[in-house]
Parts: C-alpha cells; structure tokens; sequence
C-alpha cells in the first residue's frame, strides 16, 4: 500500500511541469498603459472560476516573478506590482490561474511612459470619455481600485485640466472619493483632466496619476443619458475605466456614491449629503 501511495505522489509530481506547458492561453489581448516611474499593479485577467494559485511570469512566460517584496518587480498574493514602473519594464508578462481541474494562461502587455515635452502625460496613456452638452456629467479617476486604503476607501486625489490645478467650486466643479462631477456640460469643459494621488505600500509613498481625454459631444434622439466611453486610445481590448456604474435609466446602482440620485439632480443630491455629514 505504501509502495503504491509513493508511486502516486511521484505521478503527480512529474504531472505538474507537464500541466504548466499545457494551460489553456486566452485569447484575449490585453495591453496596460501607464506612466513611468509610478507605482503599478495589476491582477490577472484569466477569469478561472474557483481558482487555487495565481502565478506571473515574465517575457519568456518561464522565468517567475519574484515573490521578494523588496524587489521592484514582484508578486504579492495573486498581484503584479511594480514599484515603480520604469521605462525598461515595458513588455509582456503572463499570468497563469489553476485550480484542481483546469489551467488558464494570459498574456498581457504592459507599457510604461515618460511625460512627452512640456506636459504632465503622454497621450498614448491617455482614457478617452465622451460627455453630452448641456447635462451633467461625471469622470472617474481610473484604475484605482487596487490602491484603496484598510477602510476600502480612495486615497485623496487631486484634480488638474490642461496640467493646471482644477477648482472645486462645489458649484461646478465637484469632487467625491475616485470621481469628478461636471455640472451642465459645455464646449468649454474640453481638455485633458488629470487626477493625482499617492499610495503606500511597505511603507513608502509613490505617486500615481491617470489622465482622461474628454470629449463633450451633443446628443442624439437614439442616444441614453449616461456618458458614454470612447474607444481606449492605445487599442487596449480591456477597457479599464472606472466609471460609475448606472441602470438603463441612467440611475446609479447600488453601491454607488450617489446611489439613489438621479444624473439630473446629483448635484443638490451630493451637497445635500455633505450637510448632512457635517
């Protein structure tokens, strides 16, 4: 019995490297770009149901990313961190998720770049989003989710147009937690909004920063009345925009900030709660 027990670890084991060659790749084109020299995570994008293990690999798809924190390049649980991202980082990187039946690999490209001349971004980092003239409207800084705090909160961010600080004149400027609410839509809210925060993590501060390209548009008979995401610049398949998520009614769904308010009336709607707070 235990001849035959030792016989069976020993298929196993020798079943293992042979289970890593043979994972499932997704189809799926994902690409991830983002300012250099900030602090960067991601996680896998595999999507297998009831996963065990979640493990990244480099270019080759054989070396593994480090486990070592203290390495800039590393895995924590089942994340890709880099802290930060440098310009020489730039590549492909796979993930592979197996549970006790299944293996699932994914490719992702990962692009970081330098500020272009005389800006704070460069365009092909850019998240492009349509707004409709004459409503209200709201940005939502993008990819933040990793960088919440232990209370699940956002850090606080700070908003710019054109790489100049915005005022949030709670009028028609507002900000709340990851979003930026835009009150009566015009030609003049045109621009290049830049939201800016910090993160810890093993404690040390990094920086972080997204920039939405927005666009406002006039709307049409057929058109709904929430905002609507233009197709990433950088030809990403994964759209990886933090919006607030709303119901065919163009309502906020559960969950949200403004859950509860209209996109008509969101603004008296948030003042109405930040008196009630105080």
């Amino acid at each position: 019995m235990q001849v035959l027990l030792r016989l069976a670890c020993f298929i196993v084991l020798m079943m293992s490297p042979l289970k890593a060659d043979q994972c499932h790749e997704s189809e799926d084109q994902v690409v991830s770009i983002f300012a250099a020299n900030e602090i960067f995570a991601r996680l896998c994008n595999a999507r297998l149901k009831d996963k065990n293990t979640t493990i990244w690999y480099k270019n080759d798809s054989k070396t593994r990313v480090s486990m070592e924190v203290d390495s800039r390049i590393h895995q924590f649980e089942d994340k890709l961190w880099f802290v930060p991202g440098k310009v020489e980082d730039s590549g492909q990187y796979y993930c592979i998720e197996r549970n006790s039946t299944y293996c699932l690999k994914q490719k992702i490209t990962v692009k970081f770049v330098k500020n272009e001349p005389n800006l704070c971004y460069n365009s092909e980092a850019l998240f492009p989003q349509r707004l409709f003239i004459g409503q209200n409207g709201l940005l939502a800084c993008p990819t933040l989710d990793l960088f919440k705090d232990e209370n699940n909160e956002f850090p606080r961010i700070q908003w710019y147009k054109d790489c100049k600080p915005l005022f949030l004149d709670n009028i028609r400027h507002i900000g709340e937690a990851d979003k930026l609410f835009i009150m009566n839509v015009t030609k003049e809210h045109k621009g290049r909004y830049s939201c800016r925060t910090s993160y810890v993590y093993l404690g040390k501060q990094h920086h972080i920063s997204r920039v939405i390209d927005l666009t406002p548009a006039k709307k049409t008979a057929n058109q709904h009345r929430e905002p609507v995401i233009m197709k990433p610049a950088n030809e990403t398949l994964e759209v990886e925009l933090a919006l607030m998520s709303t119901n065919r009614w163009g309502s906020p769904t559960e969950g949200s900030p403004t859950e509860g308010c209209s996109i008509r009336v969101v603004h008296s709607c948030v003042l109405e709660r930040r008196r009630a707070e105080e």
